[in-house]
C-alpha cells in the first residue's frame, strides 16, 4: 500500500467530520473543528468525505481523492 502524507483544513465556522477509506479496510474518521488542521497518512487511492450536521441531519458537503491533500 503506497500512502500519502496529508492535511486538511476545516474553513467553515462549524465542527465537521472527515471520514477517509481505502484499500485494505482502511478507514478515518475525524471531527475537525473549526479552523483546525488534520494531518494524516492515508493509501493514494483513498477517498474523502467531509460531513457536516444540519437541523435536517448529517448533510455530505464534499468529496474528493486523497490525492487533492497531498503535502
Amino acid at each position: 500500500m503506497d500512502a500519502s502524507d496529508c492535511s486538511f483544513r476545516n474553513n467553515l465556522n462549524r465542527m465537521i467530520i472527515l471520514r477517509c477509506f481505502g484499500a485494505e479496510n482502511y478507514y478515518l474518521e475525524r471531527v475537525i473543528f473549526p479552523f483546525e488542521i488534520l494531518n494524516f497518512t492515508a493509501p493514494q487511492e483513498a477517498e474523502v468525505e467531509i460531513w457536516s450536521h444540519e437541523f435536517g441531519g448529517a448533510e455530505l458537503v464534499e468529496s474528493f481523492k486523497v490525492a487533492e491533500l497531498h503535502t
